[in-house]
C-alpha cells in the first residue's frame, strides 16, 4: 500500500477549540448559577388554619318514658312513715281517692303544687292528699296544709320502691286503691291533667 494510502485512512484530529469558545465554556455554568440564583422563589401558600367547630348545643334534660314503675290500672301498696315518727298504710284509705306526691322541697312547684292540694281538699272532702319529702330535714313538711300528710322519707326508700325517676311525681289513685294517673315535673299541663285526675277519682 503506498503512503499516500495510509495517509488518507488515518483518523482526522478534530481542530482545537477557538480562543472565544474556550472562554464561553468556562462562562456558561457560571452564568446558568446566576440565572438560578436570580430567579425569585415561589412564594408558598398560607396555611390555611383548621376551622373552629361550632359550639356544642346545650344537652336537653333527660325525661323518662315513664315516671315510675306503677301505672295506671294498678294496685299501688305501701306503708308510709309520718313526721312525727306515725306511719300510715295506703291500704288504710281505700274507699277514698287519694294523690300521692313524692318529691323535695328543693324541686320546681312545691309551693304551686301544695296550694293546688289544698284547693282539691276544700272541692273533694273525701280526697287524702300525702305528701312523702325524700329529703333530710323535715321542717319544710311542717309548712304543709293541715289537711296533708306530712311523709318522711330521708333516706329515698319509697322513692326507690316507687321506681320514681324524677321529683315531683304525683301517683293518683281511685277509691279502691289503682292507680288512675302518674304525673311528673310540674308546668301549667301537669296542673290541668292533676286536677282532671283528681276530679275522675272523687267521682266527680
Amino acid at each position: 500500500m503506498h503512503a499516500s494510502e495510509l495517509s488518507m485512512l488515518a483518523p482526522i484530529a478534530a481542530p482545537a477549540p477557538s480562543a472565544p469558545a474556550r472562554k464561553w465554556g468556562r462562562i456558561a455554568p457560571l452564568a446558568a448559577s446566576v440565572l438560578l440564583l436570580a430567579c425569585p422563589k415561589q412564594a408558598s401558600e398560607p396555611t390555611a388554619e383548621p376551622a373552629e367547630p361550632p359550639p356544642a348545643e346545650p344537652a336537653a334534660p333527660i325525661v323518662p318514658e315513664e315516671p315510675a314503675k306503677f301505672s295506671a290500672g294498678e294496685t299501688l301498696e305501701a306503708t308510709i312513715p309520718l313526721v312525727g315518727g306515725e306511719s300510715l298504710e295506703l291500704a288504710s284509705l281505700r274507699g277514698r281517692p287519694v294523690l300521692l306526691e313524692i318529691s323535695a322541697s328543693w324541686e320546681p312547684g312545691w309551693d304551686a303544687a301544695h296550694t293546688l292540694y289544698a284547693e282539691l281538699l276544700a272541692e273533694h272532702e273525701q280526697l287524702a292528699v300525702i305528701v312523702i319529702a325524700a329529703q333530710p330535714e323535715d321542717q319544710d313538711m311542717l309548712e304543709l296544709d293541715p289537711g296533708i300528710h306530712a311523709g318522711w322519707d330521708p333516706a329515698g326508700a319509697l322513692a326507690a320502691k316507687f321506681s320514681v325517676a324524677i321529683f315531683p311525681t304525683m301517683f293518683v289513685l281511685a277509691p279502691d286503691g289503682q292507680i288512675l294517673a302518674v304525673l311528673n315535673g310540674w308546668d301549667e299541663g301537669v296542673r290541668a291533667r292533676l286536677r282532671e285526675a283528681v276530679a275522675a277519682a272523687a267521682g266527680g
